[in-house]
C-alpha cells in the first residue's frame, strides 16, 4: 500500500476528446509512472451525465514525491503536446493526497469518488466516521476490493506550476475524498447507498459533496 493518491477530475472540448484520450495513454501517465516513486497510474470515464468526465488517479509512495526534482521539471516544462492539451482542459480538479485510511490492495474496474469539503463540520469527527461505520465494512461486501478517504495536502495541490499556467480556467479544489473500488458498477452502486456517504456528509456539515462513478478505461503499473 502507498501514502499518497494524486487524483485528477476533468473534462476536455468535444472537439479535442478524441486527442485527450490518446495523449494521456501514449504520454502522460506513461511519463508520471515513470516517476520516482509513483506504483501506477489509472484512467477512468464517468458512469453518467454531468461534469468531470473523466478521472485519473495515480498511487504515490509519499507525498514528498510531488516534491522531487524530476516530477517538479514536468510540471514546470511540459512537452509541446501536454502544453496543447493543458489548453484544452475543463472543470480541471486536481488533488495531491495523503492516504488517512485504506483497506483493501485490490484495484477494481469501477471506483466511486465522492469529494468534499468539511464545511461547518469538524474534518476529525467526519475522518472518523468515514473510516468507522461508512466505510470500514464495505471492504466485505460481495465485489468491493478496496476503499480509502484522501485528504489534500491544499498547497502542494493548488502549487503556481507551467502547466497550471497554460490552462485556462482556475484550478478546483478537493480537500477531501472517500473512494469505493469494485468489480462491477452494481456492486459499488450497492455500497455508496448503503454507506450513506452523501447524506452522511450533508448531515455532518460537509459543503461542495460531489459523487462520481467512474469505469477504468486502462491501467499502467510502474
Amino acid at each position: 500500500m502507498t501514502d499518497a493518491v494524486m487524483a485528477v477530475w476533468g473534462d476536455t472540448t468535444p472537439e479535442c476528446d478524441a486527442e485527450f484520450s490518446e495523449w494521456y495513454h501514449r504520454e502522460h501517465i506513461p511519463e508520471r509512472v515513470g516517476m520516482p516513486g509513483w506504483r501506477n497510474g489509472r484512467r477512468y470515464r464517468k458512469l453518467g451525465r454531468g461534469k468531470h468526465r473523466y478521472l485519473a488517479a495515480y498511487d504515490v509512495d509519499r507525498l514528498a514525491c510531488f516534491d522531487d526534482p524530476v516530477y517538479r521539471h514536468a510540471l514546470d516544462h511540459p512537452t509541446e503536446w501536454t502544453s496543447r492539451m493543458m489548453q484544452e482542459f475543463r472543470n480541471f480538479v486536481r488533488a495531491t493526497n495523503r492516504v488517512r485510511f485504506c483497506s483493501g490492495e485490490v484495484l477494481g474496474s469501477v471506483v466511486a469518488t465522492v469529494r468534499y469539503d468539511p464545511g461547518t463540520g469538524d474534518p476529525e469527527v467526519i475522518a472518523r466516521w468515514l473510516a468507522g461505520a461508512a466505510l470500514h465494512d464495505l471492504r466485505n461486501r460481495e465485489g468491493i476490493t478496496r476503499v480509502q478517504h484522501w485528504e489534500a495536502d491544499m498547497g502542494r495541490s493548488l502549487a503556481g506550476t507551467g502547466e497550471q499556467s497554460i490552462r485556462k480556467t482556475k484550478d478546483g479544489e478537493a480537500p477531501f475524498t472517500a473512494v469505493i473500488e469494485g468489480t462491477d458498477r452494481a456492486f459499488v452502486e450497492a455500497a455508496l447507498k448503503e454507506a450513506r456517504i452523501v447524506d452522511g456528509l450533508a448531515e455532518r456539515g460537509a459543503k461542495s459533496v460531489d459523487a462520481g462513478l467512474y469505469a477504468m478505461m486502462f491501467a499502467l503499473h510502474g
